[in-house]
């Protein structure tokens, strides 16, 4: 039997059984009053209620992720306003984030996040395996805006926090197996209880997601796209005495994932020239491809904390938190996403951090503050092999007829390695003015060095075993840099139903070294780029009414200064006037604007039936962009900044005799977007809605659950990023697209 209809099967059979559900629903139970779930979040290092924060946060508890059917960091984009999280280019479990038009899209070592992503409040320095799977979760929370004064750093576009479920006194147990279209094999477990009542609570949580590839390689048959991805977690939590607590935990996350497929955008007219045949037309398929080198890709992280926890009485409360992490990637990309040497590169990283964070926090009825130290010593490096192959005729020295023709190849490798050293000493304290009036003010100071080792060389052939003498960067740097952030914040609680607030807070990314640095056509490339800055001014209101509608409204204005950009762009190696190579630029743009409005909300019409829902515009552009002397401004687009964005969730449930069966719509919409720092026409992602739904049964008086789940179910095709090579000589575009439609069968277990 094929995949799609034994899945039709079991779709159908999971359809009768609702049906048959349905069938013995009694006489309608009498609805209580209709109330919304209160979300309890941690964004300022204390519980608060959303409606209660005065900054713009977003949080999605377990009952949100499970009817929103969220499998990883990705699909949260749907259900927060102003966020882009994709998948980066080549990878399925490296991090590439947006808030607010703030972020980065490139991950080589030595290039920092705009937006910070923490795992249970230690900060993942790399993006790679930053993606990370719904495991034992017990919430997710998005601040958007800098939040310097309150986290560890470069959260200078926002922070997104992943909160596991602590240990539990009393024994629990989660598992699910979930399989679906393109062989969907998934599970999860996690088990939390007592290994000695009340004093030594322990918790385990295990995850397998595999899957066959949206496409394959046409040359080879391999699979692309595909998921291979097992991960784990452990913690221990020693309940010492009333007061104090010690966390123990530890996590793994290995991704054996092949490379993803891209569509080939643009026919290259230098194919021929290497055996004569016709140039490949533009792909059909936005997963199949046809690379002639292709080299499996896997991402291995690990990582441990221990975190201390002292209740030290009179309302202090003292937290240690001291971790360590190290990580391992390999993969590889074909640029030209054909069957000969034009551009492949395959590369190698490694990563290792060491954090510790030490925090104080008081909390009466007029004072609530957070005074901490922040420590980082961790270093990231790798290689990258280049094998670059131009037909002389393209280079101006062979006859542009003579078909097939010479080639001229070159092999480089950037190697090297950038250690960072961060130390920074925050505040933040809420006084309570008048009953209704509080002020909130907080203050960073930061002291960062980077120091950075780079050797970029050329080699005579593709083994990388013999180099050519052709040196292009060989220089060790480093630099310091130190900046003071401060925020400000007044709120005013007009009723027990509304509060009203204005901020302006400034957030710093550190600077850095572009370790694909060309010193030699780019002098300038072994200099340090500067630290980024943006000073978010803010004004919300949070209205309820009731228990049964809530918003969340946030208007702001950034001011984005030294935008730190990374680029591709041609050189000419052998001074004759024509690109022959591409260089892969890190510069710092100059300064951009960005204002906007957002919205959320939660409304529950009536016991049965609820809505949620977020909006965002964003007014992003540029104030001046230099390249080449030149200000380019009017000409260029902030990346993965759509100007409107909207997200509608409606779900119903039926209490039945034999159970309770509850249906989940939802719709998202973006608008035109540029997926791709240096523009693309042909990458540009015009406008698209994706469509999702699920359907949950749960039998009475069970702990079992079943479900069905579809994701992007009118199968949209839509560009998250890709490659526009075409300013550097070579004709090069190739799109990387989001999931297609996928169907998902669930069944759950729990108590």
């Amino acid at each position: 039997m094929s995949k799609t209809l034994s899945f039709t099967a079991l779709s159908l059979g999971a359809a009768a059984f609702y049906g048959s559900a349905l069938a013995q629903q009694t006489e309608p139970v009498a609805e209580a009053e209709p109330e919304i779930e209160v979300i309890i979040v941690t964004a300022r290092k204390r519980a608060e209620t959303l409606q209660d924060i005065p900054l713009a946060v977003t949080a999605l508890d377990q009952a949100a992720i499970a009817r929103n059917a969220i499998s990883t960091l990705a699909d949260i984009q749907a259900q927060t306003p102003s966020l882009t999280i994709y998948a980066a280019r080549g990878t399925s479990s490296t991090a590439t984030a947006y808030i607010r038009g703030v972020g980065q899209s490139d991950p080589l070592w030595g290039v920092e996040p705009g937006v910070g992503i923490y795992l249970n409040d230690v900060y993942l320095a790399r993006p790679q395996a930053a993606l990370l799977d719904m495991l034992d979760v017990d919430r997710i929370e998005v601040l958007r805006g800098p939040q310097g004064t309150l986290y560890g750093r470069n959260t200078v576009g926002g922070a997104i926090k992943y909160i596991s479920r602590r240990p539990t006194n009393e024994l629990s147990v989660r598992a699910d197996i979930a399989t679906g279209n393109y062989q969907q094999r998934n599970g999860r477990l996690a088990i939390s209880g007592p290994l000695l009542e009340h004093t030594l609570l322990g918790s385990l949580a295990l995850g397998s997601f595999t899957r066959d590839g949206f496409g394959r390689n046409l040359q080879s048959g391999a699979d692309v796209s595909n998921k291979d991805l097992v991960t784990g977690r452990a913690s221990l939590l020693w309940l010492v005495n009333d007061s104090l607590d010690i966390e123990l935990a530890a996590d793994q996350t290995r991704d054996n994932s092949d490379v993803r497929g891209a569509q080939r955008m643009l026919v290259n007219q230098f194919e021929p020239y290497f055996t004569g045949q016709p140039a490949l037309p533009v792909s059909a398929h936005r997963y199949d491809t046809d690379n002639g080198y292709q080299l499996p890709g896997q991402t291995d992280s690990r990582g441990a904390s221990v975190t201390l926890t002292w209740d030290g009485g009179a309302n202090w409360q003292f937290k240690a938190i001291s971790a360590w992490r190290d990580g391992d990637t390999r993969g590889s990309i074909d640029f030209d996403m054909g069957p000969y040497a034009i551009a492949d590169v395959d590369a190698d990283y490694f990563d290792k951090q060491l954090s510790q964070e030490l925090q104080l926090n008081y909390h009466s009825d007029v004072w609530q503050a957070v005074f901490g130290v922040y420590l980082l010593d961790s270093e990231a490096g790798g290689t990258v092999r280049n094998r670059f192959g131009l037909p002389l005729a393209a280079l101006g020295l062979a006859p542009p007829q003579l078909i097939p023709g010479p080639i001229f190849r070159q092999f480089g490798v950037s190697a090297g390695q950038v250690d960072t050293q961060a130390l920074a000493m925050y505040a933040d304290a809420s006084w309570q003015l008048a009953d209704a009036w509080r002020l909130s003010a907080g203050l960073r100071a930061s002291r960062e060095k980077k120091t950075a080792d780079v050797l970029n060389q050329g080699y005579t052939d593709d083994s990388f075993s013999q180099p050519s003498g052709v040196v292009s960067s060989d220089f060790r740097n480093s630099k310091s840099w130190t900046d003071l952030s401060p925020r400000l914040s007044l709120d005013y609680k007009a009723s027990d139903d509304l509060l009203l607030y204005g901020s302006v807070s400034r957030g710093f990314k550190s600077g850095g070294f572009n370790v694909r640095a060309n010193t030699v056509q780019v002098p300038r490339s072994a200099e340090a780029y500067d630290p980024e800055t943006v000073v978010t001014y803010e004004l919300g209101a949070k209205p309820s009414f009731g228990n049964r509608l809530q918003l969340s409204m946030a208007l702001f204005y950034s001011q984005y200064r030294d935008i730190q950009l990374s680029i591709f762009t041609g050189i000419d190696t052998d001074g004759d006037g024509i690109n022959d190579a591409f260089f892969g630029d890190f510069t710092n743009a100059g300064k951009g604007r960005i204002q906007g409005a957002e919205l959320e909300f939660s409304w529950a019409a009536t016991k049965a039936l609820r809505f949620s829902g977020n909006a965002a515009y964003l007014d992003a552009s540029y104030q001046q962009y230099l390249s080449g002397g030149v200000n380019l401004a009017a000409e260029r687009d902030f990346t993965d900044t759509p100007k409107l964005a909207a997200s509608l969730n409606a779900w119903y449930l039926w209490p039945l005799a034999a159970g309770e069966l509850t249906a989940n719509f939802g719709f998202s919409w973006r608008d035109k977007v540029q997926p791709v720092t240096n523009q693309s026409d042909l990458l540009q992602q015009g406008a698209f809605g994706i469509w999702q739904a699920s359907l949950m049964f749960a039998p009475a008086d069970s702990r079992w659950r079943i479900a069905l789940e579809g994701k992007n179910l009118a199968d949209k095709h839509y560009r998250t990023t890709g490659y526009d090579l075409r300013d550097s000589g070579f004709p090069i575009v190739s799109a990387y697209y989001g999931d297609p439609r996928l169907l998902t069968f669930r069944l759950s277990y729990g108590f």
